[in-house]
C-alpha cells in the first residue's frame, strides 16, 4: 500500500527574532543536498523578507522538483504577529501582500500557504480560498495556545477539505489542508500541545515512534483515509549545512526509520511534496457541494427509551 513521505521547511531566517539570512541561506542550501541524496522532494514554505533575500535559490530549489510555497509571520510586514485574529478582509490583505511579493520573486502566484505558529480562525480557510490558494499546512490538530490565536480542538488528522464557517472540521473550501504528522496522546508545553514529527523537537528515536504508530493507523484505517501519508516539518533556523548539526542528524534518522518502518509494515515508500498530497487527494475525493451537514449521535437516547 502506497505511503508518502514529506518534509515541509518554514522559511524565516530573516524574521525579526532571528534576522539572520547568512543562516536561512546555509540551511536551504544544506536540507537541498540531503533531500537530493535521500531522493525527496520537499515544500519550502517562504516568509516575504525571506523569499527577497534568497529568491534565486528558491528558483533552484524549485527547478529541482522541490515545491515552494508562502509562509506567513505578519509582524514582519507590520502587522500583529498572529493571523488568526484578523478578520476575513485583514486576512485578506495580509496573505494577498504575500502572494505579491511571491509573485514577483517567483514570476508565478503560490498555490500553498502555512502560517505562522498554525495561527488561523473560521475567516481563514474561506480568505485563503477567495484568494487562489490551493493547499498547505494550516491547521495544528489538538494544538491549544489561545495565547497564539491557536486552538485546533480535534481537528482532522489527515488530508481534507476544511469546513467554511468552523476551521476544526471537515467541509467544502476549495482548500487541502495537509497536517504534519503528530501523537495526540504525547503531550508538550503543559499540554497544549501533540508531539509532532517537528525535527528539532526531539531526536530521531523519539521520532521512530510518532512514525510508527501513525504509519499502524494509516494501514489499518484502509479506504477511510484515501490519501495516506507522514509529513516531518522544520525550519530554515538550523544550520543544515553542517553534517555534524545535530538537527541535520536528526533529520537523517526520521527519513532512515521512515524507511525502516514502512518496509516492515508493507507500505510503499512515495516521496512527495504536500502538493503532491494535496492534488491525490483532489483526484480521488471530490469537493462535496451544497455544504456539510453534521450527523447527530442518537444511539444513546434510544435505548435509554426502551
Amino acid at each position: 500500500m502506497p505511503v508518502h513521505f514529506t518534509v515541509q521547511i518554514d522559511c524565516e531566517a530573516t524574521q525579526h527574532s532571528i534576522r539572520d539570512a547568512a543562516l536561512g541561506e546555509r540551511a536551504i542550501r544544506g536540507l537541498g543536498e540531503v533531500f537530493a541524496q535521500q531522493g525527496l522532494r520537499a515544500s519550502f514554505m517562504v516568509i516575504p523578507s525571506d523569499m527577497r533575500a534568497h529568491a534565486r535559490i528558491y528558483r533552484e530549489l524549485e527547478s529541482q522538483g522541490h515545491e515552494i510555497g508562502l509562509h506567513a509571520h505578519p509582524a514582519d510586514e507590520g502587522y500583529q504577529e498572529f493571523l488568526g485574529v484578523y478578520g476575513f478582509d485583514d486576512q485578506m490583505k495580509i496573505v494577498g501582500e504575500g502572494m505579491d511579493v511571491f509573485a514577483q520573486a517567483m514570476g508565478r502566484r503560490p498555490r500553498a500557504f502555512t502560517p505562522g505558529y498554525g495561527s488561523a480562525n473560521d475567516h481563514t480557510f474561506p480568505a485563503l480560498e477567495r484568494l487562489g490558494l490551493r493547499h498547505g499546512l494550516v491547521s495544528v490538530p489538538t494544538r491549544n495556545l489561545p495565547q497564539c490565536a491557536c486552538v485546533w480542538g480535534n481537528s482532522p488528522l489527515d488530508a481534507h477539505y476544511p469546513h467554511r464557517f468552523n476551521r476544526c472540521l471537515a467541509g467544502d473550501v476549495d482548500f487541502v489542508d495537509v497536517p504534519a504528522t503528530l501523537d495526540t496522546e504525547s503531550r508538550l508545553w503543559g499540554g497544549a500541545h501533540p508531539q509532532d514529527l517537528r525535527i528539532e523537537l526531539v531526536d530521531a528515536k523519539n521520532h521512530w515512534y510518532t512514525i510508527h504508530k501513525n504509519v499502524k493507523r494509516l494501514l489499518a484505517a484502509g479506504d477511510k483515509i484515501p490519501v495516506k501519508y507522514i509529513k516531518a516539518v522544520t525550519h530554515n533556523t538550523f544550520d543544515y549545512s553542517d553534517p555534524a548539526n545535530f538537527r541535520r542528524e536528526t533529520l537523517l534518522g526520521v527519513i532512515a526509520a521512515a524507511r525502516d518502518i514502512f518496509a516492515a509494515e508493507g507500505a510503499e515508500f512515495m516521496p512527495a511534496t504536500t502538493g503532491d498530497i494535496a492534488d491525490e487527494y483532489r483526484r480521488l475525493v471530490p469537493l462535496p457541494s451544497g455544504g456539510v451537514t453534521l450527523a447527530l449521535d442518537t444511539r444513546g437516547r434510544a435505548r435509554s427509551q426502551r
